[in-house]
């Protein structure tokens, strides 16, 4: 009986695989599972480290470890994508309903992310009956910019962004406390155009030629962290849904720069102002946030 509805499932979940795939072609998003390859490439791999065996919740296994072809066996929700996996799917499911005890299957952590190295199988089988979590091996690997379970083009651009931003600046080694997280394409070049001013004005300062990691340290501690301050106090980030501190800082070192252009009280207080208080500011801000990147 089991073997039945085991065998029933598959086909299923295979066809929804297959509806996904119709639906991907014409919206033209991934159809395949995600790469650990690519998202290392992007954030920038520091290390990695054993996290020993966990149960680890199954809605944050988001990609893959292993070669091309086994990511090409699933889609990216998981679902079986060729009939050469039946035998196998088929097995695993009717011994997960008979409650056998399965190996742990073997992934590697990044960010808030799994990928699986060994048990797509046993994932994509969970995923069919509803488990909440599974049992792993887990490798913890550290990457230089963070990254959350979002994978698409957009996320892994923004990371490879940050990675090089960090390798210019070493912000992350000179403030490891530092988590200037971007919400927007293009704004990490902003940030280090901000850094690179201020290295200038820092060695006709002091004399001398500044090292562009020592200009970034004083840079976040002179510049960053007092704005950021203002907006912490002012709980912003909750007036501006979808935003990061970061992009406040951006956002509010242009205003700054506008009205100190426009001759009006500038600063960043007058900035923020602007920004929360202004009819005409908040439709400006409404339009920014709906502007979406293509996936």
């Amino acid at each position: 009986m089991e073997t039945i509805r085991a065998r029933e499932d598959f086909d299923a979940a295979r066809f929804k695989a297959f509806r996904r795939a119709l639906g991907a072609a014409l919206t033209r998003r991934a159809r395949r599972l995600a790469s650990i390859q690519d998202v290392l490439d992007a954030a920038g791999a520091e290390g990695r480290s054993y996290g020993g065996i966990q149960e680890i919740p199954v809605d944050k296994i988001v990609g893959s470890a292993a070669s091309m072809a086994k990511g090409e066996d699933f889609d990216p929700g998981f679902l079986p994508t060729t009939p050469r996996l039946r035998d196998r799917w088929t097995r695993i499911y009717r011994e997960m309903v008979e409650g056998a005890e399965l190996p742990p299957i073997d992934v590697y952590r990044v960010g808030d992310g799994y990928y699986v190295i060994d048990g797509h199988h046993r994932v994509s089988v969970a995923r069919s009956l509803g488990r909440p979590a599974i049992t792993a091996r887990v490798i913890d690997v550290k990457t230089r910019a963070p990254l959350g379970t979002e994978v698409d083009t957009a996320a892994l651009l923004r990371a490879a962004e940050y990675s090089r931003f960090l390798e210019a600046t070493q912000l992350d080694k000179v403030r490891p406390e530092a988590r200037l997280e971007c919400s927007r394409l293009g704004r990490y070049d902003e940030l280090l155009k901000h850094i690179l001013g201020h290295q200038y004005f820092l060695g006709l300062e002091r004399g001398h030629p500044v090292p562009l990691p020592e200009a970034a340290a004083s840079w976040y501690d002179s510049v960053y962290r007092p704005i950021a301050d203002i907006i912490q106090r002012h709980d912003v980030l909750k007036q501006m849904p979808g935003w990061t501190e970061a992009d406040l800082y951006v956002e509010i070192t242009r205003r700054w720069l506008a009205l100190s252009e426009e001759g009006k009280p500038a600063g960043p207080q007058p900035a923020i102002n602007w920004l929360l208080l202004d009819e005409e500011a908040r439709r400006w801000w409404q339009r920014r946030h709906s502007i979406q990147l293509p996936e």
